[in-house]
């Protein structure tokens, strides 16, 4: 059984720089609509790091890995 406190494996797609919503890519990307869009079956779960400011890889991982659990809430949009 695994315990409720177990390490979060470092992944980008589970980190609180990443930034993988198609509509928030889409935002932080401008321009990449007049070539597609970020709902491309292509782009799999990969997403930006806000904190490098690179496209990644949802796979991949760095040293600054910081659990998304810990990620501050964002504002909603209406």
């Amino acid at each position: 059984m695994e315990s409720v406190n177990a390490q979060v494996r470092p992944q980008c797609s589970r980190c609180n720089s990443f930034r993988g919503d198609a509509k928030e890519l889409e935002l932080l990307l401008p321009g990449l609509t007049s070539l597609s869009s970020a709902y491309a079956s292509v782009r799999s779960d990969d997403g930006i790091c806000v904190r490098h400011d690179r496209f990644v890889g949802a796979g991949s991982y760095c040293a600054d890995f910081s659990p998304a659990s810990m990620r501050s809430p964002q504002p909603s949009s209406k």
